[in-house]
């Protein structure tokens, strides 16, 4: 006699058992690879090939103005990563003993911003992909920590997936953080978007002894500038619009609309020979649409930016269109 009776349908719960097991390490396993849990894709794919319920995060006059002129919501889409941050040295005390401070870019924590954009940018194409969608609108970007994954950076992109009437279908739909309206009015001053394009840049400032002379306390009583601390967040945004200026340009676009910039800045104690310094965390977030004329052919040209700043004093926020 066994020593334990199985209750009824217990082979059952162990076969479910088992096979969601073998679904967790599938989708794992696609996670690795940069692509959608199984869930994800069977629920869009059935959404993509059906008539059924669309969601969208569109405004009513957006949706007005996108069904009147052939725009048509399919789903609210989604693209997440959350990336651990490897070990970043800082630059040495050997800088703080300069006249001038010095900036120097924190390489791995840049490339791990960067990874997870691109990786949270393929993901949300991969849900519009499944729901045969041309384009996605209105893509809003945040970004952030949290105390519960130490070490860890988070990028959330949601946006809304849409179809064009009378558009034959895409193999690749166009991401862009332009507002549903903003959209139709760049198709109608005969413009396409390319995509989005955004970049990353982290910047370790150290504050060099003329800067922290005017810091001290004899100097605080009159108005000065910190220089040091101001060319580095010059330096953290002119490193991150050049790099999604030269993404904009690999795609020959003609400029780049709705960009924004955000920054935050975080302070760090340090000390050289004894004494204590003040230096700065820099990062830059830019994000925006690249554009070109529709009769246009890929050329490498410049591209120019009109560009909405934010400061954020913050790890986490948000960027794109509809803030």
């Amino acid at each position: 006699m066994p020593l334990f009776r199985r209750g009824p349908g217990g082979g059952d719960d162990r076969a479910a058992r088992e096979a969601a097991a073998a679904e967790q390490a599938a989708s794992l396993a696609a996670l690795e690879r940069g692509e959608l849990p199984l869930r994800a894709q069977q629920r869009l794919a059935e959404l993509g090939a059906g008539g059924g319920l669309f969601t969208s995060d569109l405004s009513v006059n957006e949706f007005a103005l996108g069904a009147a002129s052939g725009l048509r919501p399919v789903a609210q889409v989604m693209g997440s990563s959350i990336y651990h941050v490897g070990w970043q040295q800082s630059p040495g005390t050997w800088a703080g003993w300069q006249a001038r401070g010095v900036s120097q870019e924190l390489v791995t924590l840049s490339e791990a911003w960067n990874t997870a954009r691109s990786r949270a940018f393929s993901r949300l194409a991969q849900e519009a992909t499944l729901l045969r969608a041309h384009a996605v609108v209105g893509v809003r970007l945040t970004v952030g920590r949290h105390d519960w994954a130490a070490g860890a950076i988070e990028y959330v992109a949601v946006g809304t997936a849409v179809r064009i009437d009378g558009a034959a279908p895409t193999a690749e739909p166009v991401l862009t953080d332009l507002s549903g309206q903003e959209y139709f009015l760049l198709r109608e001053a005969g413009y396409r978007p390319l995509g989005v394009v955004g970049a990353t840049s982290v910047l370790y400032v150290v504050s060099g002894w003329q800067q922290r002379q005017v810091q001290g306390m004899f100097s605080s009583w009159a108005n000065q500038e910190l220089g040091d601390f101001t060319q580095g967040v010059y330096d953290a945004r002119e490193l991150a619009l050049g790099r999604v200026s030269a993404d904009a340009r690999r795609q020959g676009a003609a400029g780049m609309v709705g960009v924004t910039l955000a920054h935050s800045v975080e302070e760090r104690e340090a000390s050289s020979g004894g004494s204590s310094r003040t230096d700065l965390i820099v990062t830059v977030h830019v994000l925006g649409t690249s554009i070109a004329a529709e009769t246009e052919t890929v050329s490498a040209v410049t591209p120019a930016l009109t560009v909405n700043v934010s400061r954020d004093s913050h790890p986490a926020h948000v960027l794109g269109g509809n803030q």
